[in-house]
């Protein structure tokens, strides 16, 4: 479809009869006043869950007129899979980047995380992130929203992925650890044939985890993980691992490109 600004709107605010969608105040603002749209200029509509619709923003600049009903959007994609996860500890700076960088990379769940040397200081604003990743849903053109889950406990955390997913713990200076790479070969078969449902690493704080945390991270099955020979900063290494795990997914087949639906 041709390029056109991209609006997310929560899937129950679509109109359920009918083609006219009232826009919010914030919304009337971005359209209006950040992305200079016009009454008569087009867009489209996305609903974080796979779908999209061309509209028109109606004269007055309150509401939207969708050009195609609600159960035949424009464009379809299922949800990619294994699904990408990223567990980090909450850093003082930051983590607005990560959000944004992670969502623009393709990570499908974010895990804040807290931990015995987070920094006190660390920021946990899930309302301004909630807004920083639909900015960016919008903006990189992906028609699924991440999940942002609730701030935990690291030691709460290792067991809480669902059963049979893929779990990495970024380490530093740890004997026993393996590259990035060479663990997804080890893996690679079971990844093949589709039984991995979700793919997770995890991000510790700029102290490290402590040996307590390590430990039961490893209990729960969680495998120690190397992603280079330098020390990173909490929030690098996030949008490294990001990164790392976007471009082996975009590698493997194309069986959940969208399509026109």
């Amino acid at each position: 479809m041709a390029e056109l600004r991209r609006l997310l709107i929560a899937p129950t605010r679509l109109p359920t009869s009918g083609s006219v969608l009232v826009l919010e105040g914030d919304e009337r603002h971005y359209l209006r006043r950040v992305l200079r749209l016009r009454p008569g200029d087009h867009l489209a509509v996305v609903d974080g869950q796979g779908h999209s619709w061309s509209a028109q923003l109606m004269e007055g600049g309150e509401q939207l007129d969708l050009h195609q009903p609600l159960d035949q959007p424009l464009e379809t994609a299922s949800a990619p899979r294994p699904r990408l996860g990223l567990a980090v500890v909450g850093v003082r700076r930051g983590m607005d980047d990560v959000m944004r960088m992670a969502c623009e990379l393709g990570i499908d769940c974010i895990q804040p995380l807290s931990s015995q040397w987070r920094t006190p200081q660390a920021e946990d604003r899930p309302d301004r992130w909630h807004t920083i990743l639909k900015e960016a849903v919008e903006q990189c053109e992906r028609l699924w929203m991440p999940e942002l889950l609730s701030t935990v406990e690291a030691k709460d955390w290792w067991s809480m992925p669902a059963e049979g997913s893929l779990k990495a713990l970024a380490t530093t200076r740890q004997p026993d650890s393996v590259r990035f790479d060479d663990w997804l070969a080890c893996e690679q078969a079971a990844l093949d044939h589709g039984n991995i449902p979700e793919l997770w690493i995890a991000i510790g704080p700029e102290a490290g985890w402590t040996a307590t945390e390590q430990d039961d991270a490893q209990r729960n099955g969680w495998t120690p993980l190397e992603m280079g020979r330098t020390i990173l900063r909490t929030s690098t290494a996030a949008v490294a691992a990001a990164t790392l795990l976007s471009h082996w997914r975009f590698r493997l087949p194309r069986d959940n490109e969208s399509a026109p639906a």
